[in-house]
């Protein structure tokens, strides 16, 4: 059973990423091995082979699971090849880490359970305006949300994220160009336009000023419920209500991914959606879940 964890890049010897000490002690103390890389040779010198150097070749083919800072599609297919050649297989395939890592690719697997979603690339940072305007015109006058293919600027809610009326063009442009400016040459793909839907109010955030909303991540691993776990760290969520599981259990069933995450959230109106999936490997874990009751649970789900 092995995890891969990215290195600390400010230390000489070999030693995890400080912001996943954490994870690497639980994941030992629940009979892991664990493994390093370098992310920084990967991502910025793209030279996977020498990210891994230090992963010594297995006699048997072995099962790794990634646990580490998020990845573009072809960065990681260069780790998956990279690993293959020490005789390690991650979790899931190129093609499923993408499933869950892009919305546009995850789209298919939670139509009907999520947001309305449109979406659109973009080259270079320019963003074609006739074709937004063109296309969000499916919304009619619904408030909607902008992203790329991965993240948002949520903490920029009012300026970069949240557009009140998609007939509002000057509204929609403004929003756009400062979203796209803000994740700069860390754009992902494209554009991202989703229908706005209120959410349960939950607090504030005491930095941002954000609304945080009553939502909250799970993970699967091999078709297994890991967890539910409260998103936010502010906020009070009530002990009493708790999420209707069996239903998204039903539509895990079809995602193709063998190690995921599903963001859900209840709705002002009442009903429960799904906000979106993530790669199980790259999602991060909410603050107040229990490193060590986490790991646990994944070796009783790992397999060989």
């Amino acid at each position: 059973m092995n995890i891969l964890f990215c290195d600390n890049p400010f230390e000489n010897k070999a030693s995890v990423d400080i912001d996943y000490e954490d994870e690497s002690v639980s994941a030992k103390q629940n009979g892991f091995a664990t493994q390093l890389f370098s992310y920084e040779s990967l991502t910025k010198d793209k030279d996977a082979e020498f990210a891994t150097r230090r992963i010594k070749h297995s006699d048997t083919l072995q099962k790794i699971v990634y646990r580490g800072w998020m990845l573009k599609p072809n960065q990681y297919t260069s780790l998956y090849n990279a690993l293959l050649t020490k005789n390690y297989k991650l979790i899931n395939s190129p093609t499923e880490y993408q499933n869950c890592h892009y919305l546009p690719d995850s789209y298919k697997f939670i139509t009907g359970h999520t947001p309305k979603t449109i979406w659109l690339t973009v080259e270079n940072q320019q963003v074609d305006y006739d074709k937004v305007f063109n296309d969000i015109a499916t919304f009619g006058n619904s408030p909607l949300i902008v992203k790329d293919f991965v993240k948002s600027q949520k903490h920029y809610w009012d300026t970069a994220c949240f557009i009140p009326l998609a007939t509002d063009k000057d509204k929609v442009k403004s929003v756009i160009e400062k979203f796209v400016g803000l994740q700069n040459s860390d754009l992902n793909e494209g554009l991202v336009v989703r229908e706005f839907i209120e959410l349960n109010d939950l607090t504030i955030h005491s930095k941002s000023g954000m609304p945080l909303k009553q939502e909250y991540r799970l993970f699967f691993l091999n078709g297994q419920l890991l967890g539910c776990y409260d998103y936010w760290e502010e906020g009070e969520y009530s002990a009493d209500e708790h999420p209707p599981l069996d239903i998204f259990k039903n539509i895990a069933k079809n995602i193709e991914s063998n190690f995921f995450s599903m963001d859900i959230a209840k709705t002002k109106s009442g009903e429960w959606i799904i906000i979106e999936l993530g790669d199980g490997q790259v999602a991060g874990l909410p603050d107040k879940v229990d490193r060590l009751q986490f790991y646990n649970l994944a070796r009783q789900y790992y397999g060989s």
